[in-house]
């Protein structure tokens, strides 16, 4: 069934709760509640005609909830989603990582950035992550790794290659080893 996709995430004040309610209004018919896979829960939705998928994927190992669309008639539900919901736009999620405080904010807007971007290199994305990759704290440089494990362009895994080079901190240059050796043997599905 997957013809086309988009990934559309959700600001935290947007409940699970909420996003029933919209596809209550839209009319998408329930497939699966709470499918488990990988430590993400996964609700599944349908168009009434069957041809586009909705999933809520809330992926609870980073802590942010999103929308995948797949199907035929991607552009109604997208409309649909823009309309109903509370979403990260990227420039929002730069802006926001920009500004980011404390490690709380960093890991919430590093998330948020992979996740919104287009599926194209992107150098303001590149240079963000390029600064960001060098936080003092190893727990903001891993979510970069992790984050970049959404979003395996070229650019993005040169920061990955160079954090499992470079990294002070051991387990930040192993799982960045590990996304790495995932991306040379199943590419960037």
């Amino acid at each position: 069934m997957a013809v086309n996709r988009n990934r559309f995430v959700l600001k935290r004040e947007f409940s699970r709760s909420d996003v029933k309610f919209v596809a209550w209004e839209r009319n998408w018919r329930l497939v699966d509640l709470e499918r488990e896979n990988n430590g993400c829960y996964v609700d599944i939705w349908t168009t009434q005609d069957e041809q586009t998928e909705i999933h809520l994927v809330d992926d609870r190992p980073i802590g942010m909830r999103y929308l995948t669309v797949w199907g035929r008639d991607v552009g109604a539900v997208e409309r649909e989603i823009r309309e109903d919901c509370k979403l990260w736009s990227l420039p929002e999620a730069l802006e926001s990582l920009r500004q980011a405080n404390d490690r709380n904010e960093k890991l919430i807007s590093v998330y948020a950035a992979a996740l919104t971007a287009p599926f194209e290199e992107s150098q303001e994305l590149l240079e963000a992550f390029r600064a960001v990759a060098h936080d003092d704290d190893a727990g903001v440089r891993q979510a970069v790794v992790i984050a970049i494990g959404h979003l395996p362009l070229p650019g993005l895994v040169e920061i990955v290659r160079e954090r499992s080079e470079n990294d002070p901190v051991a387990h930040v240059r192993e799982n960045a080893k590990t996304l790495l050796e995932g991306i040379r043997l199943y590419g960037d599905e």
